[in-house]
Formats: structure tokens, sequence, C-alpha cells
């Protein structure tokens, strides 16, 4: 049977917290869905510590691994491996595999589908720790504390309780009302990524640079996307080094040539795509303190955007005028 849902993880030399993204995604933990209706495939570009091929195959579910050899340092060729590989009209797009999710991601993603085939479905990102991890070297944050933070809540158990143990990313740090700056566990109708071109591989930077940011701003802003965001479910960033979420030397020269590279690649300078939000799903009580958050920000936006007299989701504004939306560079 082919499944409606094929999830895309990229990772490289994380083997632990890919494995961890996994577990999260398979169907001992995701709820409400059996390993009929989605598939995951798992591309991971070989460093010195590459993954547990036997680890994956007991995982449950519908899993594929390939181990491939990356001469560059971008992740973008991998989704576009991935993608290839992909068997359902329904894509999950996950390009730093060190993101565990909720339960329910799964369930109301192919919900959203069944509402509509041209649903963009957002789950939110967070960062595990009291902190972003771009300053865990400065506040005392390691990976050891990390593990011993997700025993302490029993994740496996219950991934609801990774709100406790985690803030809102900088992706979306003002909560679910604001336009988000991109999304790490982003789902799309295979038509849209056709459309899009796919992965740009000329994001050739460490970890891609900000081929994230691209994919999103491209899939938010074609003509048939219709967003939905799961105030209930997230996507959590584990520690691992990563290019942009670790505390480096050089880290703010590199940030720059990431934006530069970014502007030059869509032809225009980077804007978050200003979509109204179709809030789906269940919320369960410990993600009340971010939606609350989200709630209290949403309502100051509305005000700012009333002394302006700016519609609030500028995009949706033009997209139900059936307007051509602006222009990218390819």
């Amino acid at each position: 049977m082919k499944p409606r849902l094929s999830v895309i993880v990229v990772a490289y030399d994380m083997p632990r917290q890919a494995l961890h993204t996994l577990y999260s995604l398979s169907t001992a933990y995701q709820t409400g869905v059996s390993a009929d209706d989605y598939e995951v495939i798992l591309v991971e570009n070989r460093s010195a510590r590459v993954m547990d091929a036997d680890a994956i195959a007991r995982l449950s579910g519908n899993f594929r691994y390939i181990l491939r050899d990356e001469p560059g340092v971008s992740p973008a060729a991998a989704i576009n491996v991935a993608a290839r590989e992909a068997r359902a009209d329904f894509l999950c797009l996950m390009i730093d595999g060190a993101r565990i999710v909720t339960p329910g991601v799964v369930r109301y993603a192919l919900e959203a589908f069944a509402i509509t085939r041209d649903a963009l479905v957002v789950a939110p990102g967070y960062h595990l720790g009291e902190h972003e991890q771009q300053f865990h070297a400065t506040r005392g944050y390691t990976e050891e504390k990390e593990q011993a933070l997700l025993e302490d809540i029993s994740w496996k158990s219950d991934g609801y309780r990774l709100f406790e143990i985690s803030c809102l990313s900088g992706a979306n740090p003002r909560g679910w009302f604001h336009p988000f700056m991109e999304c790490n566990c982003l789902f799309l109708p295979r038509r849209v990524w056709d459309d899009i071109g796919g992965a740009d591989e000329r994001f050739d930077l460490p970890g891609g640079g900000a081929i994230n940011l691209a994919l999103y701003r491209r899939a938010a802003s074609h003509p048939d996307s219709r967003l939905f965001v799961l105030p209930g479910e997230g996507s959590f960033h584990q520690l691992h080094g990563g290019v942009t979420t670790s505390e480096i030397p050089g880290r703010e020269e590199l940030l720059g040539r990431i934006l530069e590279q970014l502007n030059q690649l869509l032809g225009e300078p980077y804007r978050a795509p200003s979509l109204e939000p179709t809030l789906l799903g269940r919320v369960p009580a410990s993600a009340f303190p971010f939606l609350g958050h989200s709630v209290e920000r949403g309502v100051h936006r509305k005000k700012n955007c009333a002394k302006t007299g700016e519609p609030m989701y500028a995009e949706e504004f033009l997209k139900r005028r059936r307007l051509p939306p602006a222009p990218v560079s390819e």
C-alpha cells in the first residue's frame, strides 16, 4: 500500500540525537496513525559517527535508511535524494535530524491534508533547555544536562512533557500568531515541492546555510498554500554542535554570510511569510504557557497593525484577492 505521507529526515554526525528523532516518528510513539499511513526516509551524510543501522531497523514503523557520501557541507543534495525516493503525495521536511517531535504531528498533518490538499502544515519549533541553544556554553548547558532532562520527564512515555523543559526557538519567538521565519518540521504537498524546484543545491554553506528559510518562504509563497499551525505539537531541537544553534567562534561572521547568500539566491531581502494560520489539534496543558504567550503577543501585534493600517497577514490579504505573490528569482 502506498503511504499517504513521506517524512524526510537528514542527519550528519549526530547518531544519538537522530535516533531520538526517529523514535519520535515511530508507530510506538506517534498516536492515531499506523505504519501504512506514512514512511520515514532517513538520509545520513557519512561522518566519523554514523548511525547504527540495526537500531533503526528495530524501530516500529516504515523506515528506510540511506547512507551516502557527501563531498560538500550542505544537506541540500541529501534532501533531494530523499524526495526522489519518497512514495507519497505529501512530504514532511526535517532537514535537521536532531529534532524530537510530539506524538500527534503525523496524525494532525494528515488531518490537515484531509481538509485540503493545499495544506502547508507547521509544527512550531522549540529548543530543549531554558534558553536557546546558541547560548549553551555561556549558560552551562551541555548534552549531558540535556540527556538528564529528557530522562527526568520520560519523554518516550509522554512526549508532550517536552514542553515543560523547552523554550520557543528564534524562528517563532513571539508565538503562533506572528509570521514564522522557518519551520523544521514542515508538511507540504509533493506538487508544491515540485513547483518550487525542491531544495536549491546552491545553498552550499555549512549546514546548508539558510536553505530551511528559503524552502519555507517558497512553499508559503506558493499561490495555493494554506497555512495550518499545530499549536499543541512541536519539534524540539537537541544540542548537537549545529552550525547556527551552537555558541562557536566566528558565529556572527558566518550568520552574515548565510544571510547574504539567502538574499542573493532569493533575489530579494528575506522576509517571513505573513500567512494567517488555521490552528488545528488539541493543546495539552503542558503547552498552555506557550498558548498564553502567543495570544498576548498576537493581541499586541493586532494593535500595532491597527495603528499603521497594515493587514496582520499581508500575503494572505493578497492571496484572497487572487493577486500574484512577490516574484522570486530562481
